[in-house]
Parts: structure tokens; C-alpha cells; sequence
């Protein structure tokens, strides 16, 4: 029994190694993958200013940089969650003991408070569950996983790390209130919010924003879209123009 139970732990700590190392190759090939076209358009596109060879090395600067950001997260955060179930194992383990003290139930409540959470947000599973390597055994793991990825490796500001901020923080919020109409909580569930009809308003609003901020307050609005915008709505060449190029918001010689 005793050989068969180490074996089972040699073989489940393997498969959590085995994770971690996927989620690093995982990582690093798909933000080359993302990374490579993206950079390529928008230096070329917008880097006019650049020589041929600085184009191409800062191409290949934001490439490594996504890709190693996102490999260096995947693997902290698989890394997290195997060393977040061997400790919720071992608060279970140590609140099986009988008649333990005083102190040590309360260390081992705290701990347990800590590691897995309060009582209601921990998803309850079977004794003799499983979970499978690579995969967080309650939410609150994956929330404790990824809030500490997001802090050691996005949490260092720079154009890369803004933009993926920028692009999840959109996503965690239609995200959020699709979860709320799921779960029947209003005013997300009401019918007057479905998707087709509340879609146009949030266009409408959004869109709405943009211009008034791109108009009135350029400067609050992140210089790539500035830039966007600007080459849009304060592109001067047509007509026999002789203003020579853009004008940007706000400008003494905009003519309205």
C-alpha cells in the first residue's frame, strides 16, 4: 500500500510538472503566433518615422516580449495551482487529526481560510476527487493564481502589457454582466436587456463617448487610438488642401 500510494504521488506530481511546462511552450508559441502579424502591421503601418531595420527590431522586441509574458504567466500560474492543492492536502490532512489543540485548529482554520477561501465561494467535490493536473481544484485558486501571475509578470506598465490589460478588462465586463443575466439577476436578465436590444445603446453610448473625449479631451485617450483618430478625422489632404497633412484635436487652426 505504502509503494502504491508513493507511486500515485510520483505520477501525479509528474503530470503537474507536465502542465507547467505546457502552459510555458503553450504560452510563449501562441503570443509569437498573435504577436508576429500584429507588430508587423502597426510598425509598418505607423512607424514610417523608422528605418528598415529598426522596423524589423521592434518587431521582433514586441513579439519576445508578448510571448514571454504570456509563457512566464502560464507557467506561474500552473506552477500556483499544484502548489495550492498539495496545501489545500495538507490542511485536510492536518484537520483529521483527533483532538488536535487549540492553537493548531485555529492555524489550520486560517490556513484553510487562506488557501481555499471562505466556506461559499469553494466548490465542493466528492472525497476521493481528482482534479485533473493543470486545472485549479476550487474558482477561488484560479482567482489567487492569476491575480499573483498578473502582479509579478502584467504588472510592469508598458505597450504590451497596457493593451492585453485594456483588451481583458472589456472582455471581464460583457463577460460579467452575460454571467448576470445567466443567473437571473436583474436588470441583466430582463428581456429589455437582451443582447439585439441593448446592443445598439451600448454602440450608441460607446461611440458616443469616444468622439466627445477625441473632440474635448484628447489627452485622456491612449495615443495609439489618438493616433487612429487622428489620422481618420484629421486627415487635411483632399480638395486642393494645402494644409499639408493632419491637424490634431483642439487645434487654433481647425476650421469648423
Amino acid at each position: 500500500m505504502m509503494t502504491t500510494s508513493i507511486r500515485n504521488s510520483a505520477t501525479l506530481l509528474w503530470e503537474e510538472v507536465a502542465a507547467i511546462i505546457s502552459g510555458l511552450i503553450g504560452g510563449g508559441r501562441y503570443g509569437l503566433k498573435i504577436r508576429v502579424p500584429h507588430a508587423f502591421v502597426m510598425t509598418f503601418l505607423f512607424g514610417s518615422h523608422l528605418s528598415f531595420k529598426k522596423k524589423i527590431i521592434t518587431i521582433a522586441k514586441l513579439a519576445a516580449e508578448h510571448a514571454t509574458n504570456l509563457a512566464s504567466f502560464a507557467c506561474l500560474y500552473k506552477f500556483t495551482l499544484a502548489a495550492l492543492k498539495l496545501l489545500s492536502l495538507r490542511i485536510k490532512q492536518s484537520s483529521g487529526v483527533l483532538n488536535p489543540g487549540i492553537i493548531r485548529q485555529f492555524a489550520t482554520s486560517l490556513a484553510g481560510l487562506i488557501i481555499n477561501g471562505p466556506h461559499f465561494v469553494r466548490k465542493k467535490l466528492p472525497e476521493a476527487a481528482i482534479v485533473s493536473p493543470g486545472l485549479p481544484e476550487h474558482p477561488y485558486h484560479a482567482f489567487l493564481a492569476g491575480s499573483m501571475g498578473g502582479y509579478v509578470v502584467w504588472g510592469r506598465y508598458s505597450g504590451v502589457n497596457y493593451q492585453l490589460i485594456l483588451y481583458l478588462a472589456s472582455r471581464i465586463i460583457v463577460g460579467c454582466m452575460t454571467l448576470a443575466s445567466e443567473k437571473g439577476i436583474p436588470p441583466f436578465s430582463w428581456k429589455r436587456f437582451a443582447f439585439q436590444k441593448s446592443y445598439p445603446i451600448a454602440a450608441a453610448a460607446i461611440w458616443g463617448t469616444v468622439m466627445m473625449l477625441f473632440e474635448e479631451y484628447p489627452n485622456v485617450l491612449h495615443p495609439s487610438l489618438r493616433r487612429s483618430m487622428d489620422e481618420i478625422y484629421r486627415y487635411s489632404r483632399f480638395k486642393g488642401c494645402d494644409t499639408g497633412g493632419m491637424i490634431s484635436s483642439r487645434s487654433p487652426d481647425l476650421k469648423l
